[in-house]
């Protein structure tokens, strides 16, 4: 069955159907976001005999223009790094003359236990928030993009550390220490790279070079 039709059975029990969102308007209060045009929730309000309508408004302010990447959680407010989205979109850039005007207007009728509530938002606050979502996704894939390639040079710098650590056999030095410990210790010293390996993939490449190195003989001086 299509909404519209469902609505005109409503309507022929002499009902007034109210659409709303399948979702609160916020996660820490209740209430129900009304799906429809302004007039069609004012014929709400009437049908239900809404004593009042609370109107809140939000107004367009220079932080708007910035954007917290994505990267920061767990970081306070003072670490946290926000990006001017208009050097990344510089059409934003025409949206300063909007600076203090309001660009939603939030209404909400209380109900018995509940609200009814309704959101207009200003056609250049809707432009707005596309060019804001594009700006926001390139910082956001750049940050994920310098991140996974940060990932990849670190692993193959870890890579090359643990090729050079096997290559540590051929020290005698190195073979005729008398524990892992110190084996470790001493690859530490003679490849400072080795610092960021875990420290897990460290041990058991020491575990099986010194496997090795005794299977070998080469811990015996000669």
């Amino acid at each position: 069955m299509e909404i519209e039709s469902l609505k005109e059975k409503f309507r022929t029990a002499k009902l007034h159907p109210v659409q709303v969102d399948g979702s609160a308007v916020d996660e820490h209060k209740r209430g129900h976001l009304f799906i429809g045009s302004l007039e069609e929730y004012l014929d709400a309000m009437r049908a239900i005999a809404a004593p009042a309508v609370f109107i809140r408004i939000d107004v367009f302010e220079e932080f708007d223009f910035f954007h917290s990447p994505e990267d920061q959680d767990g970081l306070s407010d003072d670490e946290t790094d926000f990006i001017d989205l208009r050097s990344i979109v510089t059409e934003l850039r025409a949206f300063e003359k909007h600076l203090g005007a309001i660009a939603t207007y939030r209404l909400s009728a209380t109900l018995t236990t509940d609200s009814l509530d309704f959101v207009i938002n200003e056609p250049w606050w809707i432009e707005f928030l596309k060019l804001r979502e594009t700006a926001t996704d390139q910082v956001d894939g750049d940050i994920e993009a310098s991140a996974a390639k940060a990932r990849a040079d670190q692993q193959s710098r870890d890579r090359n550390a643990l090729s050079a650590l096997s290559s540590l056999i051929k020290d005698p030095n190195f073979t005729r220490l008398p524990t892992q410990k110190a084996m470790i210790a001493y690859a530490l010293d003679q490849i400072p790279d080795l610092e960021s390996v875990d420290e897990n993939s460290l041990k058991v490449e020491v575990q099986n070079l010194h496997a090795k190195i005794k299977a070998k003989g080469l811990d015996r001086k000669r």
